[in-house]
């Protein structure tokens, strides 16, 4: 079997590039020729882990900026490489892009992924969905949330993000505790989906006593660094850059804060469930992302709701527990269909339950 996935975003860091990166080494270890499209240079780490697992990687140029010439390229790839299961990933209806690429090419498994509950192009989004709908051949979302807003009444598979867990079990080991302050933290793309400006805005209401760690990089990383110098706050704010080892910054943090504008379901929030932090989410995140029951959702139009919330928190409680809410909430996790391996294998016997349905 010949599977290509599709990543409409760049293959960087974020959810939609881990969930692809992920289970390609899952289907690659299980005899299955994957192929992976980014619109983007991709940087060593992930290079290497494609190549190490036996997946090629090739690179386009990106949709938006030639759109002419990523669907001529597209289409041809599809076309000489005759894959069996093209597996589109994105966030809205214009991955009818790729979707009319591969029906052009005469591939028979298309499958069009959702991993969001908004867009930045809303307009072209519901005008091209409906037909998007009826070009593919399956319909993937990652949970019900974003497949209700993709696909409406229509039928979906609901293909959650699995974790290594075992990988994100609290250790107590990390890098260092920011002299001893409380720490608050964010993994995530700095861009305006993710909402990084809100947590500058919460640290300065917060006291001293606390520092903010922000994990990760983005368009937005210049912006949010300037903030942070015009603010004085250099010495209360980590940013770290893009990382690989995540879980590391995790064991630093006593709170995980994720004040998105939107979200399906985020790795960030089920790497830190996984890790035993306390959560503060926006409430602009669906309900379905609290795994563990022990999310707490505020609303984004004001930072005083945060504010009050994390200073009547019980930090001491939530540090002497941390250990075994990590191991409680991994069960939980993988009670609920979060094991990556798991899912890998699923994702494996859909694509040939599906292909011998076209057959």
């Amino acid at each position: 079997m010949k599977v290509l996935m599709i990543n409409t975003n760049y293959l960087e860091d974020n959810g939609i590039s881990t969930f692809i990166v992920e289970n390609s080494i899952i289907l690659s270890k299980n005899k299955i020729e994957v192929t992976v499209i980014a619109p983007n240079k991709v940087n060593t780490e992930i290079k290497t882990r494609l190549k190490k697992n036996s997946i090629k990687l090739i690179s386009i140029p990106y949709r938006f900026t030639n759109p002419f010439r990523y669907f001529f390229s597209l289409t041809k790839i599809i076309k000489t490489n005759k894959y069996d299961v093209v597996h589109i990933n994105g966030n809205s209806g214009t991955m009818i892009i790729e979707m009319t690429s591969s029906l052009l090419a005469g591939t028979k498994v298309r499958i069009v992924h959702s991993h969001n509950t908004t867009t930045n192009h809303p307009i072209i989004h519901k005008i091209m969905t409906p037909l998007l709908n009826k070009m593919a051949t399956q319909r993937f979302a990652c949970n019900n949330a974003a497949g209700k807003w993709m696909f409406g009444q229509r039928s979906f598979y609901i293909i959650k993000n699995g974790l290594n867990t075992k990988k994100y079990m609290y250790s107590g080991i990390s890098h260092n505790k920011l002299e001893n302050r409380i720490v608050i933290g964010n993994v995530g793309r700095f861009n305006y989906q993710k909402n990084q400006e809100f947590l500058i805005d919460l640290i300065k209401r917060l006291d001293n006593k606390y520092s903010l760690l922000l994990v990760g990089s983005g368009t937005n990383f210049k912006n949010i660094k300037s903030s942070i110098k015009e603010a004085n706050l250099e010495d209360r704010v980590v940013l770290t850059g893009s990382v690989s080892n995540v879980v590391d910054y995790l064991n630093t943090m006593d709170l995980f804060l994720l004040p998105s504008r939107f979200e399906g379901q985020p790795y960030s929030m089920i790497e830190a469930m996984a890790n035993g932090l306390p959560l503060i989410v926006s409430n602009k995140i669906s309900r379905e992302t609290n795994l563990t029951g022990h999310v707490k959702y505020l609303s984004i139009d004001n930072v005083d709701y945060w504010v009050d919330s994390i200073n009547n928190y019980d930090f001491s409680q939530s540090r002497n527990n941390r250990k075994l809410n990590s191991t409680n909430n991994i069960k939980i996790l993988k009670d609920k269909g979060y094991d990556l391996e798991v899912n890998g294998i699923n994702l494996l016997i859909l694509y040939r339950d599906f292909l011998s349905i076209q057959d």
